[in-house]
């Protein structure tokens, strides 16, 4: 009971009684489905009380700045992770736009005022072919959710910028989760990366774990961003639309005064003019 009230039930705490068929068992089964009903009825609230207001405010949000560094504020806060970054794609690379890890009290991007200093990092090598060492790139290809529980021990992945990062500030990067953000028509606009989730108990660094609430808040997030990105894209293409209108409203405006009797028989005049200056 305990451990319901505190949040952190786990249905093997009763496995062994779940399997008996007496009375006991029959106690166990009640309380296992008491506290399954406890969780969603928690995570509703959590969605009602914490997700839906986040995403109202992001949508709401004018300086994009300001949304992209919410976007990963918000998502530290609720998987307890110390650093997160993000990532935009443009054309074939991943560029930097948000990086922040409290422990190094580190913030670049947004609205910091501090430019990201590492380069974008490209999705495809120089023969061509897709890359997929790196686990940020990795995801964005994929589409897939990545979760690793510590990045020194992981295969398949290329964590050199890691472990050089690492060096140079004393860190010790460990749990990853990296999410692609995909917009509704199932473009990858950028990618999350969340790094060493904390035991809020113990602080100490734990395994990234799926989570209801994160994932409602990344659909909402992504759905900010993605509305923020065509209303930008449809915003730039009505002011190009309308410098093209002025232009052609000048064009036109040009053509209808040259064509007059009277720019006619002054630009004969002017003619005369030069040519009696020559003489």
């Amino acid at each position: 009971m305990r451990a319901i009230e505190r949040g952190d039930y786990d249905p093997i705490l009763l496995q062994d009684f779940l399997q008996e068929s007496g009375d006991l068992g029959q106690l166990a089964k009640m309380v296992d489905t008491m506290a399954s009903t406890i969780s969603q009825r928690n995570v509703q609230l959590n969605l009602l009380n914490k997700v839906i207001p986040i995403g109202v405010s992001l949508s709401a949000e004018k300086d994009f700045n300001r949304l992209l560094e919410s976007l990963v504020v918000e998502a530290q806060a609720f998987t307890n992770a110390d650093a997160g970054s993000l990532y935009l794609v443009e054309e074939d690379k991943l560029r930097f736009v948000i990086l922040r890890n409290t422990s190094l009290n580190m913030h670049m991007g947004g609205t910091s005022g501090s430019p990201i200093a590492f380069k974008p990092i490209r999705m495809y090598n120089e023969d061509g072919s897709e890359n997929r060492s790196n686990v940020v790139s990795h995801a964005a290809l994929t589409h897939q959710r990545i979760m690793i529980a510590d990045a020194y021990e992981a295969e398949g992945f290329d964590f050199s910028g890691t472990k050089s990062f690492d060096e140079q500030t004393r860190y010790r990067s460990k749990s990853f989760l990296t999410i692609p953000l995909e917009n509704k028509d199932g473009k990858v606009m950028g990618v999350l990366q969340l790094i060493n989730a904390k035991d809020p108990k113990t602080g100490e660094i734990v395994a990234f774990e799926a989570d209801l609430v994160l994932e409602a808040l990344i659909l909402l997030a992504t759905a900010a961003l993605d509305g923020y990105i065509r209303e930008a894209a449809l915003r730039s293409e009505i002011a190009k639309l309308r410098i093209e209108v002025d232009q052609s409203r000048r064009a036109k405006q040009v053509d209808e005064i040259t064509e007059t009797q009277f720019f006619r028989d002054l630009t004969t005049r002017a003619k005369e003019m030069r040519s009696k200056g020559k003489k």
